[in-house]
């Protein structure tokens, strides 16, 4: 599909988690907010990093497989807190 731009909204996210059951490019912080760990970042950074964003927001090109995961783990959120998007032209994706 090429790169993707994935946007974690800490604010609407409840930490309910199903999107961490589904990748495990997604954890829950101690906050009980999603993450999305970024490869090649120390995840512990990546946590005090986003901890007071209200947004996480990464863009990245993934396998196939886990774009799937990806995808996965956003429909799995029950609040929608999980957006994803084509980072070349802009366009929504999910939801």
């Amino acid at each position: 599909m090429g790169k993707l731009k994935v946007v974690i909204d800490r604010i609407i996210c409840e930490g309910i988690g199903p999107c961490a059951e589904e990748t495990d490019m997604i954890e829950l912080d101690k906050k009980h907010k999603a993450v999305f760990l970024e490869p090649g970042k120390d995840k512990q950074q990546l946590f005090k990093e986003v901890e007071e964003k209200k947004k996480q927001v990464v863009e990245i090109e993934l396998p196939i497989d886990k774009e799937e995961e990806i995808f996965r783990a956003a429909e799995a959120c029950p609040v929608d807190a999980i957006f994803i998007y084509d980072a070349e032209t802009g366009e929504q994706l999910y939801p």
